[in-house]
């Protein structure tokens, strides 16, 4: 029995074995130890390996613990540091013989990860980011090389475990500086942060790293040959092999998925022969003198992410694998770790050193690199933090060097146990510390974090849009929606409209612009006709309409974080989403739901759910109508409604009908603040569509929830769509009914409209939700800083307006000049958020005119002149423009053919329930 070496890359002990003895197991009751035979053996190692990892990863859980300190947690136990350490054990256990087989499955395991991972990104998209993040990348690498080489051989005459002269500790400079993509990739896939904005930039950089790595696997193969005539064979078989795979297999894999008919799973024939091609690309680089892995790299990029080929590959082998096989490689990683080799301290804390110094110099680099881009010096440092992260990758490297005889025992137990304590400390710390709601980079002033509402966005100008599509059956719906926006040129409108790819094998999200050409090998998508549709829209609208397409593939858990930024370096007030038709609160995760429910926890912006009937089946310019009902019961949702409703009156084909629902018995402070608000709005739409025919308003009063409910029945199924905002401001009526409605994120009256038993389910339903910080305690993940700044910039701007307050009461300036722009830029929509000191405050100024301490006129005149709603403010230009919409223009009702009356008359009208 004796040792080989493979082309520097896998070596095994050379064992022989009688294949009818040692093999196979004929029964205990003919004399026979089932410990004595390989497959019973190989049998328990797996069933062992799998509780064991198991039941630590239970165990740690609490500690927040990743798999991989499980896994080799596991290994060590199984290996000769724990349970090894009886001779009887490991004789039977770790056997030579069955150690062949166990390395042979790790290995296939390894091979098959790596694949699985890679399938699931995007590679053209991480390349292109990439390009940006070079800077980045190349500053976290070359500073931790110059920092670990340095260290390394000044420290070498402490290291007699690390042989191979002075060219091994560049090799491992080299190998300790580069942060892997499957390393990380899957790490943060495990932390639920491949979305988030510090995610992606570290996924951007691995993927540096991997250009880097091959071409140092390349070099390192051409040195590794006899001479120069085997460098250039050993080089061109590689890059003929990576050819082969970009202009043989690629092309093979699309006319894989033309044949497979649309919403079905590629043919189980089909995935078993790329799972075989696979392992046979492993074998052919790994007898070129690489490893194996690099052919799962490449064929894992090559395969078309998500449905049908890449979705399919990853729903029949991921589990299997990641679960049962995968377990395997870590008990070979405790067969060769011995904690007990441990026995010359001098050496452990040398190569303790090296290994703490590259993190160091990790560290450093993302600080330095962090200045000329504005990076926060948190941001900088959770990132060194994960590009430090260590897996699979460096547990194979660090095998291959024990095989070398580059490292003794004891280097290497000391390398496995850095790789535990590193990643034991840093996955909690980043799952505590980081919140991807908070920006990584420090924007300028002019790009704030302020939320945006419709209320706050001017009417003039520009409205950008993010409108989120599903499928193609919520493209009329849509469009109709933005042509009854009313698009002119002075209030153009800009869309970005979002295809929405759910796909469970896609664990990096992409929020890529849509491009319509045709690329070679492109893989068919559903995005063609959808984006058709809307570009056709734009060109042909009556309005000035610009259409932005992008494209998002990504599990809808991740797809909220991509959509949020995008809306804050646009400044979109709103975010159009889809109610999906098909989701189910017992669905798988609630992946549906949970998309509009993140959505409207952290966009700092208006969210509007888009409940389609599908009752428009197409749309057409020439024949444009909508008839829209609007429910207005009051709050800052209501007020959103309005607002948008307020937008689409100027349009001539638009019908109004706005339901007032008064509902008594509310006499707090904060409904008082909020009534004053809603009131001063529900004045101004009057007074804009003072003359507009095509608005009806009327008034309802209610005395509790059930008369609510029933004032909806008001409403004639003749509508369109109805718009209502999510809360009502109404704290004792939403309380009553939230208990009994099936989609919460709707709200009480969203989710009755939404409801089959309203008119049969079949009326369409925009729901708004305005942002406030009810939606998400932000605070938690800004600095004591920042939250001091937002403290103090909310109550300095109350405290302000207060005393303009007094000096307009007083007479002595005007009131337009007191509430201006800069005055109003200090407060925080919305305003409620401080009513506690709104009414100290107010109580102190009535005392000391000599007022009676409770809540007095000068809190509504104060509260009404602060959110005057600027959108909704007359001008000169914009009544122009509206007025010449309604010359010598009637609208009549489609159904009962009678012209509708106006606003106007219909101002008094109330009916009482």
């Amino acid at each position: 029995m004796g040792s080989t070496t493979v082309n520097n890359t896998l070596i095994h002990p050379q064992v022989c074995v009688l294949l009818n003895k040692n093999m196979h197991f004929n029964g205990m009751f003919l004399s026979g130890n089932p410990l004595d035979y390989i497959v019973p053996v190989f049998m328990l190692q797996v069933i062992l390996s799998v509780l064991i990892s198991r039941a630590i990863h239970v165990t740690l859980r609490p500690l927040k613990q990743s798999k991989l300190v499980c896994n080799i947690l596991a290994g060590l136990i199984l290996g000769p540091s724990v349970l090894g350490r009886s001779k009887l054990y490991m004789e039977k256990m770790f056997a030579p013989k069955e150690m062949v087989v166990t390395a042979t499955m790790s290995n296939m395991a390894t091979t098959l990860f790596i694949f699985l991972i890679c399938i699931k990104m995007d590679a053209a998209m991480l390349s292109r980011t990439a390009k940006e993040t070079w800077r980045i990348g190349l500053s976290c690498m070359i500073i931790p090389f110059l920092f670990t080489v340095a260290c390394t051989l000044s420290l070498d005459h402490f290291l007699p475990g690390i042989r191979g002269g002075k060219a091994f500790p560049i090799q491992f400079s080299i190998v300790s500086s580069l942060s892997y993509f499957i390393v990380i990739a899957h790490a943060l896939d495990e932390l639920n942060l491949l979305s988030s904005e510090l995610g992606q930039l570290s996924i951007s950089i691995t993927m540096l790293n991997e250009i880097v790595s091959g071409f140092l696997v390349m070099v390192g193969v051409a040195l590794g040959q006899k001479d120069k005539k085997d460098m250039l064979y050993a080089i061109l078989s590689l890059c003929g092999l990576a050819a082969f795979v970009i202009f043989v297999i690629r092309p093979v894999l699309h006319w894989i998925i033309k044949r497979t008919p649309k919403g079905k799973p590629v043919h189980e024939c089909y995935v078993i022969a790329i799972l075989l091609w696979t392992l046979l690309l492993g074998v052919a680089t790994d007898a070129v003198g690489a490893s194996f892995s690099p052919a799962a790299m490449i064929m894992g990029f090559v395969i078309p992410d998500g449905p049908p080929l890449g979705a399919t590959i990853t729903e029949k082998c991921e589990l299997f694998i990641s679960e049962f096989f995968l377990p395997l490689f870590f008990v070979r990683i405790g067969y060769f770790t011995n904690l007990s080799a441990i026995q010359d301290w001098k050496e452990l804390i040398a190569f303790g050193a090296v290994i703490a110094v590259g993190y160091l110099g990790r560290i450093v680099g993302s600080i330095l690199v962090s200045l000329p881009f504005n990076m926060r010096k948190s941001t900088a440092i959770l990132l060194s933090l994960i590009l430090s992260l260590q897996g699979i990758v460096e547990l194979l490297q660090g095998i291959r060097w024990k095989h070398q005889k580059l490292l003794d025992d004891q280097n290497f137990a000391t390398l496995v146990m850095s790789i535990i304590i590193l990643n034991a400390i840093i996955t909690p710390t980043i799952e505590i510390y980081y919140k991807p709601e908070v920006k990584g980079f420090e924007l300028p002033d002019s790009v704030t974090q302020r939320a945006r509402s419709l209320e706050m966005t001017s009417s003039i100008g520009e409205l950008r849009v993010i409108t989120c599509v599903q499928e193609e059956d919520n493209v009329p719906s849509i469009i109709s929606l933005l042509e009854a926006l009313n698009p002119k040129e002075v209030s153009p409108i800009c869309a970005y409209v979002i295809h929405l790819v759910a796909l469970a094998s896609q664990t990096v999200p992409t929020l890529a612009p849509y491009k319509n050409h045709k690329r070679m090998f492109s893989k068919p998508n559903g995005s063609d006709n959808i984006m058709r549709a809307f570009l056709n829209y734009a060109e042909h609208s009556r309005g000035p309409v610009q259409v932005q397409p992008f494209r998002m593939i990504s599990p809808f858990k991740y797809m909220h974080q991509p959509i949020c930024r995008l809306a804050e370096m646009i400044r979109t007030p709103l975010i159009i989403v889809p109610f999906f038709k098909s989701q189910d609160v017992h669905s798988t995760d609630g992946t549906l739901r949970i998309f509009n429910n993140n959505i409207q926890a952290f966009a700092k912006c208006t969210v509007g759910i888009l409940v389609d009937r599908g009752l428009r089946t197409h749309f057409s310019l020439t024949s444009f109508s909508y008839n829209v009902a609007v429910i207005f019961l009051g709050g800052a949702d209501d007020r959103e409604a309005l607002v948008f409703a307020a937008r689409m009156s100027r349009h001539p084909s638009v019908a109004i009908t706005l339901l007032r629902i008064h509902l008594r018995g509310n006499r707090t402070l904060e409904f008082e603040i909020e009534r004053e608000l809603d009131e001063s709005l529900l004045r101004d739409f009057k007074a804009m569509n003072d003359s507009n025919a095509c608005v009806v308003c009327h008034e309802l009063v209610a005395h509790n929830s059930e008369e609510v409910m029933q004032a909806l029945r008001f409403l004639a199924n003749t509508y369109d769509l109805v718009v209502v905002g999510k809360r009502h401001g109404i704290a004792q009526f939403e309380e009553g009914l939230i208990s009994w409605t099936q989609y919460p994120e709707l709200g009480v009256i969203g989710d009755a409209i939404a409801a089959p038993d309203f008119y049969g389910g079949m009326m369409s339903a925009l729901v708004l939700q305005h942002h406030s910080e009810e939606n998400q305690s932000v605070c938690q993940g800004y600095s004591w800083k920042d939250r001091r700044e937002r403290w103090l910039e909310t109550k300095m701007g109350s405290i302000i307006l207060c005393i303009c307050t007094l000096m307009r009461k007083s007479k002595q300036v005007k009131s337009h000049q007191l509430y201006s722009t800069s005055a109003l830029s200090l407060i925080d929509a919305p305003i409620v958020t401080s009513i506690p000191l709104w009414s100290i405050l107010i109580k102190i100024i009535c005392s000391l005119e000599g007022s009676p301490l409770h809540p007095s006129s000068l809190e509504v005149v104060l509260l009404s002149t602060i959110v005057q709603p600027q959108n909704l403010a007359p001008t000169q230009e914009s009544e122009s423009s509206g007025n010449e919409d309604f010359d010598d223009e009637k609208c009549f009702d489609k159904e009962q053919g009678e012209e509708k009356t106006t606003a106007r008359e219909s101002d008094n009208e109330e009916v009482i329930l």
